[in-house]
């Protein structure tokens, strides 16, 4: 019976945390008060802070809890002896791109930027449980391909400005742009994705194998 509970209140945080997440897409933070994120949320304020503190702890939980997926998805690929390093690359590219640019959390990138300067805790608490661990999980991946002889030796620091920096640029471009009908035709994720890919690989001292850029007519 206890496991019934537990499984109850966990899936309805999820249920919360999903239709918050939203909430803070469509409104932004300063915009999105705990009266309108209990309405979408479907439930009274009171039950809403007997799950959440505040706004801040609601907002945090939306951050953390989502970005950890992906980092449990990195992890199950440093540890997946059927990929050999260049697959394991690709397909954390994959991971990176689907979660930062694709899933709701991911968008949340212009959000977390509004309150970060004012609300230090949520840039705190978004590199220790999301941006640390990521690095930490992609520096893993990388030294096991050095090691094997796959990669030549990296400055990590310098790395992971050059594999994170441009996904998130992309995220916070397609958002700050995301009433452009052609918005695909301006920001294409998966052409930039491989380009990017094919960048890192170079980096990486891995022979170049894949598509040329398409050059303009």
């Amino acid at each position: 019976m206890a496991e019934v509970k537990e499984n109850h209140v966990s899936s309805r945080r999820q249920e919360i945390l999903a239709a918050a997440t939203q909430a803070f897409l469509d409104k932004g933070f300063s915009g999105t008060s705990m009266t309108h994120l209990a309405k979408v949320c479907g439930i009274q304020k009171a039950s809403l802070y007997h799950h959440f503190p505040g706004k801040e702890d609601l907002f945090i939980a939306c951050v953390t809890d989502g970005y950890a997926q992906a980092v449990d998805q990195l992890d199950d690929l440093h540890g997946d002896d059927t990929l050999n390093d260049v697959e394991k690359i690709t397909a954390a590219f994959d991971c990176l791109y689907r979660i930062t640019i694709s899933s709701p959390v991911g968008r949340l990138s212009p959000v977390i930027a509004e309150v970060s300067r004012t609300m230090p805790n949520v840039a705190k608490m978004f590199h220790a449980n999301y941006i640390a661990r990521q690095q930490a999980v992609l520096e893993k991946i990388i030294s096991a391909g050095v090691e094997r002889g796959s990669y030549r030796p990296q400055n990590y620091k310098v790395l992971h400005h050059l594999v994170f920096g441009p996904i998130v640029t992309l995220s916070l471009s397609r958002e700050m742009f995301a009433s452009f009908d052609d918005l695909d035709s301006h920001f294409p994720v998966d052409e930039l994705k491989a380009g990017h890919l094919s960048a890192i690989l170079t980096e990486l001292g891995v022979a170049d194998t894949m598509q040329p850029l398409s050059q303009p007519a």
